[in-house]
């Protein structure tokens, strides 16, 4: 059961956030209360691309709920939670509310992959994925989260994980036993640990690394040097399923995974009341803290001051206003010069891509015959297209990424390492909307017409030669005639079966063009949209730092004003104040340090 002192002392600390118009932290505060109140045990399962997240689900639960596999990546979270009856939905437009009053569209479970990726092709606001299954790990209100990869380029995680972190009782990060812990996913662990501190490390994919053991404990140290306590459960998912399939307890033993579930039953879901209140103490001390330090900040401006303390304080605030203005103008520039050279250089990386194919194409098509080979061909064709289509894309991501963060690198220090979450695009199918390549025309050569080839042929020779022999007595028709009439009847067919071939091979190499271009002409067009779509967000997540930058100087210039013109007076009724707010803050942050040892009382 959830103490009302608890909620009341969330409540205490986010009127008191909201007093001190910090909206950031009224809303993180909020979210918590929110969860608090939820009986359901929220787990994330957090970490980079690749590593194995949606396999750990998987293997949990022992069904395949979460798309898992080599050329699946997520990209909105799923949500796994008890239910009596296998079941799906789709989650779009949730709204600030609660979950109350979103849209949730019932889907076929076994399709839930492909209906959010129709949602999110379409450029429906998918929220995420929700899949109810009949487990008793799930039983008790055990709810696990499939988050979208982090990225290894940057260790910033997104808005929407962070605020998922804000909400979760505990955290699961997967890095698999491949390697020890990289410097990004360090930095990531020591970010999200300051919303939640309930933490566990979960190394999968034992089953192909002998060293595993070793990486284990190297991890170990560098979790006990960056400070975060939690534990290591290594696993193996094939090893899992494998056990499944057998019934086999001793190689479900050998997984790794019991442990895990009993982490998960015991320490977590029998630990509900003590997580709850680990998880609000750590908020609601870190949201106070904050508020704290800027109320000191300001008690400590009450002095009173000189004016050229004060003129230069103003100096300050307006160079840096200006600086501001020079900022917005270099990132604005550089996010343009960005994208210009975005459609120049992706447009020409996949017409190059498809120049190297069309050559490939020729050379096939000059020593082949197409009647022969057309199937192996076409197929060649459109692999070698997908192919393309593909590594552009991945390139285009990159350069998106790239161009993510030399915009960042315009901005002040203190806005450096904010990057927006760049969505991998989805690259289009290379062939859709596009007809196959025709087969060239007159491919079989009837055996009639071959006959009347050679005989039109013969014809000259055998009446040459028969009128030049008949000059030495012979007959029209001899021998020397005829063999000669044979000889230049087989030479014409021989032609006319290459002026054939030739043909064939002209037909096929202008359909292969057209296809080629029909199919840049659909990347194109897609490859823009794409890029459109990163310019927006890229605009918006930049415009949006820049907004805030210029809203806190602006304040920061009236503040220097209004403390220029307050009186002495004032400035005293004004220092009391806040040392009787800091007063009773710092009660409010004893309260809740105090939860992590004692019950509070109402």
């Amino acid at each position: 059961m959830i103490e009302t002192a608890l909620v009341e002392l969330i409540d205490r600390a986010t009127a008191e956030c909201a007093d001190q118009q910090r909206a950031d932290l009224h809303s993180r505060l909020r979210q918590i209360r929110n969860r608090i109140l939820d009986p359901a045990q929220l787990v994330l399962v957090v970490g980079e691309a690749k590593q194995g997240k949606s396999e750990l689900i998987n293997s949990l639960v022992n069904a395949t709920v979460c798309p898992a596999g080599d050329d699946v990546t997520t990209t909105v979270p799923t949500v796994v939670r008890y239910a009596d009856e296998p079941s799906a939905q789709l989650v779009e437009h949730e709204p600030a509310h609660g979950p109350a009053g979103a849209d949730r569209l019932p889907v076929p479970i076994e399709r839930v992959r492909e209906h959010a990726e129709e949602a999110v092709t379409d450029g429906r606001p998918l929220t995420r994925t929700e899949v109810g299954i009949p487990r008793g790990l799930l039983k008790n209100g055990l709810v696990l989260m499939d988050t979208p990869g982090v990225g290894s380029v940057s260790a910033t995680p997104t808005a929407a994980t962070l605020a998922a972190v804000a909400e979760a009782d505990a955290l699961l990060m997967v890095s698999d036993a491949t390697q020890e812990l990289t410097t990004h996913e360090l930095a990531f662990l020591r970010q999200v640990t300051a919303l939640c501190p309930n933490v566990a490390l979960v190394q999968p994919k034992t089953d192909v690394t002998p060293h595993w053991r070793r990486v284990v404990e190297v991890n170990r140290k560098h979790l006990s040097n960056a400070g975060i306590t939690g534990r290591i459960f290594p696993v193996s998912s094939a090893v899992r399923q494998l056990a499944a399939r057998a019934q086999d307890a001793d190689l479900n033993a050998e997984s790794g995974y019991p442990p895990l579930l009993e982490y998960l039953r015991t320490e977590l879901a029998g630990a509900h009341d003590q997580l709850t209140r680990r998880l609000v103490s750590h908020n609601v001390a870190d949201a106070l803290d904050q508020v704290i330090t800027t109320l000191k900040t300001e008690l400590a401006e009450q002095n009173p001051r000189t004016a050229a303390e004060t003129l230069l304080e103003l100096e300050a605030a307006q160079r840096r206003a200006e600086d501001l203005k020079r900022m917005v103008g270099r990132w604005q520039k550089v996010l343009s010069d960005g994208i210009q050279d975005l459609y120049s250089d992706i447009d020409f990386d996949f017409r190059e891509r498809t120049w190297e194919i069309l050559h490939q194409a020729n050379e096939t098509l000059d020593q082949a015959d197409p009647n022969v080979v057309w199937e192996d061909y076409q197929a060649w064709l459109t692999d070698s297209l997908k192919q393309a289509v593909s590594e552009t894309y991945e390139w285009l991501h990159a350069r998106s990424e790239r161009l993510s963060e030399r915009v960042a690198d315009q901005f002040l220090e203190d806005h450096a390492a904010s990057l927006p979450d760049v969505p991998e695009p989805t690259p289009p199918e290379a062939a859709d909307g596009v007809p196959d390549p025709r087969a060239p025309r007159n491919a079989h050569y009837k055996r009639g017409d071959q006959i009347l080839t050679g005989l039109r042929g013969s014809y000259g020779g055998v009446l040459m030669f028969g009128l030049m022999t008949s000059m030495l007595g012979l007959p029209l028709m001899n021998v020397v005639s005829l063999s000669a009439g044979l000889l230049l009847g087989s030479k014409s067919l021989s032609e006319e079966k290459d002026s054939r071939l030739k043909r064939r091979q002209a037909e096929a190499r202008t359909a292969t063009q057209r296809y080629i271009d029909q199919v840049v002409f659909q990347v194109g067009k897609d490859t823009k949209d794409t890029i459109r779509s990163t310019h927006r967000a890229l605009h918006d997540h930049f415009n949006r730092l820049t907004e805030t930058d210029q809203r806190e100087v602006n304040n920061s210039i009236q503040e220097i004003k209004r403390t220029a013109e307050r009186s002495a007076v004032d400035r005293d009724q004004r220092a009391r104040d806040i040392r009787k707010k800091l007063e009773d803050l710092s009660v409010l942050r004893k309260r809740a340090a105090m939860l992590t040892t004692n019950r509070l009382s109402a």
